[in-house]
């Protein structure tokens, strides 16, 4: 076969040079391709509008705003169940176990609102001191644990928010101790210089009458000494249980307060 006949076909067309055409290259691939082609990814993209964006931006906002509000009503109620448990706590401390409330309470509101009647017509200092004076004094008489436990407690507090206020107390604790020692020693003084008179008004009129008077006084007098003996060995006997009970009930408050 002719050399001339051999030659490949050609690959590459020129189209004619005229305003609208260019030139083109046209590539005849050799054999198809078994594969399929593979798929085409389509992209969507989606493109919110200046509403959608404004309206997401407020709901963002709200939202986190009521996050923040809700997170705040969460700590104050949980601050509120602390402020109920440590008063509960603190209530059932100051309680004695072995002493009824209901008697003696009732008294002490009665005393209180009896002081009110009374002082009604008084001045105001006698309206304001006197009922708080008479139900004190009544809670103190008819449950002596539970306001030594109230009396303990409120000494702590006092010594740890008010200590200029606790330091005028002890003085004036320390003044009216001193001045009770005063009264029992002029008391003391005035019931010698008493019975000493007595003893020589006696003796005048039994040296006068010549009865035996001071024999017996002394018989009587010696039955009131036994009795004033057992009387100040109960005395003694009451307080000092009482400052034993006194003393534990200050160490059980400090220690709670601790």
């Amino acid at each position: 076969m002719p050399r001339a006949f051999c030659r490949p076909w050609p690959q590459t067309f020129i189209f004619p040079s005229k305003s609208n055409f260019s030139r083109g290259i046209l590539t005849f691939s050799s054999q198809p391709s078994i594969y399929d082609p593979p798929p085409t990814e389509i992209l969507l993209l989606d493109t919110p509008s200046a509403l959608e964006a404004h309206i997401g931006t407020v709901r963002r906002a709200t939202t986190g705003k009521y996050r923040e509000a809700h997170a705040h009503v969460q700590g104050l109620v949980s601050r509120w169940i602390g402020v109920e448990n440590q008063v509960e706590h603190r209530v059932k401390s100051l309680l004695p176990p072995d002493e009824r409330l209901v008697p003696g309470v009732l008294y002490a509101a009665v005393a209180f609102l009896s002081g009110a009647i009374v002082a009604r017509h008084r001045i105001l200092p006698i309206r304001a001191l006197l009922p708080p004076v008479l139900g004190t004094a009544a809670l103190v008489h008819f449950n002596p644990r539970l306001s030594a436990n109230i009396r303990a407690y409120a000494g702590a507090l006092e010594d740890e928010h008010l200590p200029a206020v606790a330091q005028f107390h002890e003085t004036g604790k320390a003044h009216a101790l001193m001045g009770w020692e005063r009264v029992r020693e002029g008391t003391e003084s005035a019931r010698g210089k008493v019975s000493r008179g007595v003893l020589e008004a006696v003796e005048k009129v039994q040296g006068a009458t010549g009865l035996r008077i001071r024999e017996a006084l002394g018989v009587a007098r010696e039955i009131e000494q036994k009795v004033e003996r057992v009387i100040e060995e109960k005395v003694a006997d009451l307080e000092g249980v009482a400052d034993t009970v006194e003393k534990k009930a200050e160490e059980a408050a400090k220690e709670r307060v601790v």
